[in-house]
């Protein structure tokens, strides 16, 4: 059984310890729960981490910048990031390496509506695109219009704040960043058709969604418990598949304020994109992200492959 508890602006979600001395690991997500996180929420409900002599505390940051921080300080133990993000992190200096992934693939791209008249990306010249964060969302919707012969004279870049899919329906822009299980959901379930571009589509390279970070000195002082993390990840991920039905179940009864269609339909769509074993991607697509990221200005020095991740808590195939 899982327990929420509301510490100041910061959610706590804990398991109901039974009396065991097994040692707790406090995992921070990246945002609040979605169904992104099904396999982590299945494996703490299931007792697969109390299988591999662990216990769980699953946190909700109140900033989604301070997971990553959070870890590097050792105030948490694992934390969920979006690759891009920790490659970012790291080259700034915070000690972290990445031991293993949730999801695999990037869900994010730019949204327009069929009503606005956009069927292909080339649509959007000289238009209007929403972003939220910068600078990373300009460099990669920026990069996203070049790949069709778009340049940055060639469309207007807006910063919407977090409204980006009131600013996009309100037609304040013609076209927005967004998740392909969310957002584009969202937009179709309030009646419109959505025309989604994928950004792994259109010039940016590859990158996992949620990887899962810790500080380097706690691979040193701790494996163990790392290892049984990744190891009850991947029984989480594996049940996930094989019974998405029950997976969502286990979610929804944790975390009720999200049984409604839009988290089910974003489940379906999330549901073949967990990363089987947990596991990370090739040493050259890490290569390759962290290339452009130096290209386009959003790092400044490149740190070495082997610092950046590993895969000695990945289970067997």
């Amino acid at each position: 059984m899982i327990r929420v508890i509301l510490i100041g602006v910061m959610l706590i979600v804990i398991p109901f310890l039974m009396g065991n001395a097994s040692p707790v690991l406090r995992v921070m997500l990246d945002f609040f729960a979605t169904p992104n996180h099904i396999p982590l929420f299945v494996a703490a409900e299931q007792g697969l981490f109390m299988a591999e002599g662990i216990e769980t505390e699953i946190l909700i940051p109140a900033n989604p910048s301070d997971p990553l921080k959070l870890a590097a300080a050792r105030t948490i133990d694992v934390a969920l990031t979006p690759q891009i993000n920790f490659i970012i992190a790291r080259s700034a200096g915070l000690p972290l390496i990445s031991i293993g992934t949730l999801i695999e693939t990037p869900l994010g791209g730019l949204l327009s509506l069929k009503e606005y008249g956009i069927d292909k990306l080339t649509d959007l010249r000289g238009l209007r695109v929403g972003y939220s964060l910068a600078p990373l969302e300009p460099v990669l919707w920026q990069t996203m219009l070049a790949s069709v012969g778009i340049t940055s004279d060639d469309f207007q870049l807006v910063n919407v704040g977090f409204n980006t899919v009131l600013s996009l329906l309100s037609h304040s822009v013609d076209a927005i960043g967004a998740f392909r299980n969310f957002e584009v959901v969202q937009v179709a379930l309030l009646g419109h058709e959505p025309v989604f571009f994928p950004q792994e589509d259109y010039g940016v390279p590859d990158t996992s969604e949620i990887i899962l970070i810790t500080n380097p000195q706690l691979i040193k002082e701790r494996p163990e418990i790392l290892r049984a993390f990744i190891a009850g990840l991947a029984r989480g991920i594996t049940f996930t598949k094989q019974y998405p039905h029950e997976a969502f179940e286990i979610f929804r009864n944790a975390n009720p304020e999200v049984d409604d269609t839009l988290n089910r339909q974003a489940y379906e769509i999330t549901l073949p994109f967990y990363a089987e074993r947990a596991g990370n991607n090739t040493a050259q697509q890490w290569e390759e992200m962290q290339t452009y990221l130096l290209t386009n200005g959003l790092i400044e020095d490149v740190v070495p492959i082997d610092q950046l991740y590993t895969d000695q808590f990945l289970t067997d195939p």
